[in-house]
């Protein structure tokens, strides 16, 4: 079977991860606040919207990442195995394959003046946003000296007929670009949009020495080889299972305003972008579109999964008693929680929140707690932030730290970072004093046994 996005939707649907809306939905902000009724605290539901007003034979779906559950069923793993999983994975990148006769994604040709609104069901997310959005673009494209392709995820806004803005905000993309501009030329890219998960991660992924490209790291994720296929009208390889593809190239010397755009951090953001300009536009019967929503819970999680896996790795090299690496909810990844051994004495402390604020440019704040504290409950680390901090005692504050591009409280670029000793030092977890109350672990197995039993139907 194809691994691809239909063969996730249906995983999702067998585990009654997908809520399936049969009813017309609005492009003009009814997706958005479907999203957040559902989402809650835990993430929700997928959501698949399959009436979509102007847009018919049209899906989109999003939510797809918006839960450690959700990510492990696309990784293949339970959720205790996250992290050792992605890290296997990322080691075992596979090389792409060439899709042998007609691809999926080339079902249906558009390369006569394409018209994106009329082709894409692409949001108006917030009131306030500048126009409507594509949030879970895979843009694919290729060095203009060495000839290298890689990929990245970009966010796009639609200009009108068959012109994009693209917000190239990190490498390797921004540096192909900048390349081809510099010597007036215009840059070949394609778009694709409704991917398998495991794609769209590697995408977002910073790309580690020792991987070829993100394409090989994609196949590595989800466990096949990604297959691709010679894109219409430029000289790039494209997802061949992919939903839909955008063909075209980003203009030198060229910007439009990008925004505004409510952001991932719940705040408006404005820019002024490359443009893109779209020739041909390629895809399935009965498309579906896919998204991230903004300022919702995928990009949360899926940033934490590998950021949090890249960090403890290179924590735990330095310092072996660093146990596991999470990020507080709602916080964008800027507030990280590090768990540690209770063997660390507090100086070692010191020194793990200088190393983690300076290896991870996204942390603002970082907090170190005991191993009694579940990192991924945050209860518990409030908790322990609550119980176990002194201001006077146990507060580090870096000032003129790299920011975040995308942090409004930034300024000219430069942060103060925070970290948070949580530990119960120098008694330790499991001294009288911070000793964690506790039950007998007979009594809930007993527990969920019984809680089990009443569910079941009479």
């Amino acid at each position: 079977m194809d691994v691809d996005l239909r063969s996730y939707l249906n995983d999702l649907r067998k585990k009654g991860e997908l809520l399936e809306i049969e009813e017309e939905v609005d492009l003009h902000y009814e997706m958005t606040a479907v999203f957040k009724e559902v989402s809650g605290e835990q993430g929700g539901p997928a959501v698949l919207f399959k009436n979509v007003k102007g847009h018919p034979n049209k899906s989109v779906v999003g939510n797809l990442l918006a839960s450690r559950k959700k990510m492990a069923l696309a990784l293949g793993c339970n959720v205790d195995e996250l992290r050792d999983t992605y890290i296997k994975k990322r080691f075992n990148s596979l090389d792409p394959v060439v899709w042998d006769g007609p691809a999926p994604v080339q079902e249906n040709v558009v390369d006569k003046e394409p018209d994106l609104l009329s082709l894409l069901p692409a949001p108006l997310f917030h009131k306030g946003d500048s126009g409507q959005f594509l949030t879970a673009g895979i843009l694919i494209s290729r060095d203009y000296l060495s000839g290298e392709q890689n990929i990245g995820i970009h966010r796009m806004q639609l200009q009108g007929k068959n012109l994009m803005s693209a917000f190239l905000s990190n490498p390797p993309l921004s540096e192909y670009f900048k390349k081809a501009e510099k010597e007036g030329k215009p840059l070949q890219v394609a778009v694709a949009l409704g991917v398998h998960p495991a794609e769209m991660m590697a995408a977002a992924v910073p790309l580690k020495k020792g991987i070829k490209s993100k394409v090989h790291l994609a196949g590595g994720l989800a466990g096949r080889p990604v297959p691709l296929v010679k894109a219409k009208s430029v000289d790039l390889m494209v997802p061949a299972l992919a939903e839909i593809v955008l063909e075209g190239q980003l203009l030198p010397g060229i910007r439009k305003p990008d925004g505004p755009f409510g952001e991932s951090t719940g705040y408006y953001f404005y820019a002024e972008s490359p443009v893109i300009e779209v020739q041909t536009v390629t895809f399935r019967n009965d498309p579906i579109l896919s998204l991230i929503p903004p300022w919702g819970i995928d990009t949360e999680i899926i940033i934490s999964t590998f950021s949090g896996a890249e960090l403890w790795q290179e924590l735990n090299r330095l310092i072996p008693e660093v146990l596991d690496v999470a990020f507080l909810p709602g916080a964008l990844t800027f507030q990280g929680v590090i768990k540690v051994a209770a063997s660390l004495p507090r100086h070692e402390i010191r020194r793990l929140i200088h190393l983690a604020l300076n290896l991870d440019r996204r942390l603002k704040h970082v907090i170190i707690v005991d191993e009694d504290v579940d990192i991924y409950n945050p209860r518990e680390v409030l908790w322990a932030l609550a119980t176990r901090f002194q201001g006077w005692r146990d507060l580090i504050s870096l000032d003129n730290m790299e920011g975040y591009v995308i942090d409004p409280s930034a300024e000219n670029g430069l942060a103060t970072k925070l970290g948070f000793d949580a530990t119960a030092r120098p008694e330790g977890p499991y001294s009288d004093r911070y000793r964690k109350v506790a039950l007998p672990e007979d009594a809930v197995s007993r527990a969920r046994e019984i809680i089990e039993r009443t569910k079941r139907p009479q």
